[in-house]
Parts: structure tokens; sequence; C-alpha cells
């Protein structure tokens, strides 16, 4: 396996210098090297763990079809993963190694502050990187040319709840409260939100921020209790977004309704959480009931069987996502017929599909901004949708939580 990897990583050194000729080198080897550092331990293991699922359930996808058609030649696929450590110092200096070793085509760590630390290197040594969980927009107001984002913006996290809940929450609850974590990606979902929350005419209050990854949030929901909000919405990851559930009914702080961002859908949140999860609202990249399919995955529903299958637990959008940047990597090589990293772009920059993830297009900046977020409930101990009401599984229960 290793003399494999040494022959391909040299047949992509090529195709990123001598451009089909390095396409032809890459078929020839009859193996497409694509790198992905990971959050494999660390504070986002779990997360990180999830997106490693959906890389490798693509490459199992795609090989099982041959491989990719790479200038009418099939070659099988390859994900060389490296553990980042949830650090995204770590997770730079890894994009750079797999540089060193000809490998141009890059799979995202997860996370923003991972993937925002990725993309400056892939910018300058000429790669090209499928991004599945760096959703903050910063990341893409640098001019950056070389990243694309499968997945929606993070202004979009919370802004989805908001909605759902302005929609169909009856009666309509007045006063929301934002708990976020101190991240850049949680507080771009903060600032997103509480302009949403604005513009539905709801009255929000201070937000309260804690540090990324803590468990105990007690402080801020101490703040918050004596003004009895009517909705807490979390913009945070699963350990934050348990800590506030758990801690809240330990406080007795009895919001009509809790959102968050990232927990509600993980397998793993209910599963912690039991009852106490019950009622609680998360928005969701990618459910079962998503429309669209494509020729290695089908639909949402036959995606959400395989991982099931191969995994054996259910799936939550971050398989989902990941697999869809590994698709898109796919349906770009393809499409330019060549693994060179400027054709794969421009192949990238030009793609319009769907997918078994929705649609896959991308702005100016590599952002995909044409796919909406859904937002899940949890209602006996499951994860159904909720919003959009076009691809709804049950209607929402309001009040979400039991006085």
């Amino acid at each position: 396996m290793a003399t494999s990897v040494a022959a391909c990583s040299l047949a992509l050194a090529a195709c990123g210098s001598k451009g089909e000729a390095g396409a032809s080198n890459g078929a020839g080897s009859g193996t497409l090297t694509i790198g992905a550092s990971l959050s494999l331990t660390g504070k986002l293991a779990r997360e990180g763990q999830l997106t490693q699922e959906g890389y490798q359930l693509c490459q199992d996808k795609v090989n099982a079809q041959g491989g990719v058609d790479i200038g009418g030649k099939k070659v099988k696929l390859a994900i060389q993963y490296q553990d980042d450590t949830s650090k995204p110092d770590t997770a730079a200096q890894l994009v750079d190694q797999f540089n060193d070793k000809g490998v141009k085509l890059i799979l995202s760590s997860y996370g923003s502050a991972n993937t925002e630390a990725q993309a400056a290197v892939i910018e300058r040594n000429g790669q090209v990187m499928v991004d599945s969980a760096g959703a903050d927009n910063k990341i893409f107001s640098k001019g950056y040319k070389r990243t694309f984002a499968v997945l929606s913006p993070a202004t979009e996290y919370a802004s989805s709840i908001v909605k759902a809940i302005a929609d169909l929450a009856q009666p309509k609850p007045k006063t929301v409260v934002f708990l976020s974590a101190d991240d850049g990606f949680s507080k771009t979902v903060t600032e997103g939100g509480m302009a949403t929350a604005k513009d539905k005419g709801f009255t929000v209050m201070q937000p309260q921020y804690f540090p990324n990854g803590a468990s105990d949030v007690s402080s801020s929901l101490t703040k918050v209790k004596g003004e009895k909000p009517d909705v807490i919405i979390g913009s945070v990851h699963l350990v934050e977004g348990v800590a506030i559930v758990k801690q809240a009914k330990e406080l007795g702080v009895t919001p009509a309704g809790f959102g968050e961002t990232v927990a509600p859908p993980t397998p793993d949140f209910a599963k912690t959480l039991g009852t106490q999860a019950e009622g609680v609202l998360g928005s969701s990249q990618w459910t079962d009931s998503t429309k669209g399919e494509d020729k290695y995955f089908g639909t949402a529903k036959q995606y959400a069987a395989d991982i099931q299958k191969k995994f054996g637990h259910a799936p939550d959008y971050h398989d989902a996502e990941a697999s869809a940047a590994c698709l898109a990597l796919v349906m770009a090589a393809d499409k330019a017929g060549s693994t060179s990293p400027d054709k794969v772009r421009d192949a990238l920059a030009g793609l319009d599909t769907t997918s078994f993830f929705g649609k896959i297009k991308f702005d100016s900046t590599g952002q995909n901004v044409y796919k909406p977020m859904a937002v899940i409930q949890v209602q006996n101990g499951k994860a159904v949708t909720v919003w959009p009401t076009d691809s709804a599984e049950a209607k929402l229960i309001w009040p979400g939580t039991k006085p």
C-alpha cells in the first residue's frame, strides 16, 4: 500500500505542474489520492469521526462503480487520513505535508477554525480543497479562489431555527436569547440569528458567551434566568449543546423552547440527554427527507440506509456533508477529465448539480448559498424534520419543553 501511495503522490505532483500530462500519469497509477486532515482526537473528535465516515462511504461508493473517470480511464479513489487533533495549526501543517508528497486535492478538516487555517495554505500551495464542515462566512471574505464549501453558510444555522419558530410556533413567542460559544463560527451564527430574530419581530435579549468547548455554562444560564426568555438558542457544538439543556433543567430555566445548532441532529445528543432532549430544535445541513439524487448515493433515504448499514447508527448531517464534499471533488475531476488542481478548481467553480445532499453550486466566493438548511426537532428520541414544511416529517410540537 505504501508503494502505491508513493507512486500516486508522484503522479499528482506531476499533474500539479504539467496539466494533462499529470492526468495521464494519475490514470496510469490506477489511483486518485485525496488528502484529508481530520479531527480524530481532541475536542472535536466526535464530529471529526462522523466526517471520516462520510468520506469513507464516498470512497466505497465511487470505487464500487469502478472509480473516477479521468480522461476516459477509471482510477480508484484513495483517501489518505491524518489526525489534526482538533487544532487549526496542525490542520494547516498537514495540508503542507500533503503538498510535499504531491497530493494536491484536499478534503477539509472538521470545523471553521481548522478549515480557515487550511484555506490559506491551500491558496499558497496551489492546491484545491472542498470544504465539508467550515461554515463561517469569514473564511470566504478573504478572496480565496481554491476553497469551495458544499454546506450552507454559518449565518443560516440559527437563522433557520428562528424562521421555523416564527412560521410554526403557536402561540408565537416574544423574546429570544442567544447563548454562544466564543469561537468565530459560533459568533457568526449568533450574529446571523439575532439579525433574523429582529427582522421577524422578536425581542432579542443580550447574548451570553462562554468558552468554546465548555461543559459548564451555568453562569450564562443564571444571567438569563431572571429575564425568563421564551426561547433559548444555543450557537454551539455537541458538548456545549448538551450542557445548556442539562444545566437549564438543573437551574430551573424553563423557556417555551430550546433551539441549538450542530448538536441536536447528532445521534449522541438524544442518547446523552435521554428525555431531556425531547422538543429541542436543531438546524441541520441535511436530513433523510432532503430532495435530490445522484448516481453514486441515490436519494437521501438510500444514503441514510447505507450509513446505518455500514456504521451501525442513524446518519446525521456531518456524515452527509462530508460525503457531499467528496462527491463534489469526484464530479469536478470527472468533469475536468484531469487531476490537475487548476482544472479541477475550474470545474468546481462551474459545478451546478443536484445530489442526495441537495443542490451543489458555488457562488463567486466559493460558498454554496443555494442549498437551504432544515430544522429538526427531537421527538420520541428521534430527530425529525419539521421545517421547511414541504419536506417535513412531523409537525412542530410547541411549547417544546414541558413545564
